[in-house]
């Protein structure tokens, strides 16, 4: 998912967290197109909760917009910077992917699964405007749920507190009742389901974590051992229930909070003992987004080769999905140090920070 620029301490433990939710999703889709196409079980179907990383990705969104963008919250002025800023690191690398996909599916029709790829389509997918349907890039679904947030974070640098406060109240407490289901939206109005849909939840959780380590990390920092491995037992013990007891959870009440007690634990060892951490673990975390939105058509595309061209008896459970698992995530970490980060640091200098420049340096 995306990153966010920071002036506070780099915290190295959410990054190291960020690349594993992003080969966790790997996983999972590996585990799921090899099943469905394939019909070959893939390491014992133990990432068959990998999905789960796509949770840590936005309770950690969450987390990161009250945690670095705190101090805009209430003045309009940083609007305009905060929405460029998330725009230049959002669209440019999805778009690219995007576009990919769509050419690979109009010169060969068959990958494309029935996909609508009309222009409406296509501009909505590039816009990630909320839609019925997955966009044409299926990862995109997340990025949709994710500039929502955005939206909803708008507000809070919009507005003053006295105003903010009531609307975004207002409407998490009709997200609340809708997760309880007390209120109920039929299926056809998706609109209405992705503006109050479970999953803001998530971000929400990740706000609470913000608001947990900026007041009273001192207090959390005695416990911080003790909660980061909770956490990552938890999520463990979660997985493996998933995987071998065929048991479906409630995704914000489980790996969601499990994710918000993790990055509290993570934030608060960070801040305290900023461990070494190997720069590959780093580095991953950087490519994170690069990983996330380049591995779906890779598997996708070789799973559908090897079932057209009936190899599927040679996809074992363990050796060819490795591989393909491996050169999925180093296909990603390419991606990102050719393409993404220069494009990334281009559009900084050339765009935010000439949009942004002071008035006076500007004269000089």
């Amino acid at each position: 998912m995306a990153q966010s620029s920071t002036a506070h301490k780099k915290l190295n433990l959410l990054q190291v967290y960020r690349g594993i939710a992003a080969v966790l999703v790997v996983m999972f889709h590996l585990t799921d197109m090899s099943a469905e196409r394939l019909n070959q079980v893939t390491f014992f179907n133990l990432f068959q909760a990998g999905w789960s990383g796509v949770d840590y990705f936005f309770v950690l969104s969450g987390f990161i917009m009250v945690y670095v963008h705190r101090s805009a919250i209430g003045k309009k002025d940083q609007l305009k910077s905060f929405l460029v800023k998330r725009a230049v690191r959002i669209y440019p690398i999805y778009w690219i992917m995007t576009l990919t996909v769509l050419c690979f599916f109009l010169v060969i029709p068959g990958f494309a699964n029935n996909k609508d790829l009309g222009l409406g389509q296509v501009i909505v997918s590039l816009l990630l405007i909320p839609q019925n349907d997955k966009p044409i890039l299926d990862v995109g679904w997340t990025l949709i749920y994710e500039l929502y947030f955005y939206f909803l974070f708008s507000i809070a640098i919009w507005f003053k507190p006295k105003h903010s406060v009531p609307i975004l109240s207002t409407w998490l407490f009709v997200t609340i009742l809708h997760f309880c289901k007390i209120i109920n939206f039929p299926k056809s109005f998706f609109l209405l389901n992705q503006l109050f849909g479970n999953m803001n939840l998530e971000f929400v959780l990740g706000c609470l974590a913000a608001y947990m380590v900026i007041k009273y990390n001192n207090k959390i920092g005695k416990y911080r051992w003790i909660l980061f491995g909770i956490a990552n037992l938890g999520y463990v013990i979660l997985g493996m229930v998933v995987a071998w007891g065929n048991i479906e959870f409630e995704r914000v009440t489980t790996f969601a909070v499990l994710a918000a007690m993790l990055i509290i634990a993570a934030t608060s060892i960070d801040l305290k003992e900023s461990p070494k951490i190997p720069a590959i673990l780093i580095f991953l975390g950087d490519a994170s987004y690069s990983i996330f939105l380049t591995h779906g058509p890779l598997i996708s595309a070789s799973t559908k080769i090897l079932q057209k061209a009936n190899l599927a008896k040679y996809f074992d459970g363990f050796f060819a999905p490795a591989l393909l698992a491996v050169f999925a995530v180093v296909f990603g970490c390419i991606f990102y140090s050719l393409i993404e980060k220069p494009l990334t640091v281009f559009l900084r200098k050339n765009i935010v920070e000439r949009m942004f420049r002071p008035k006076a340096e500007g004269r000089i």
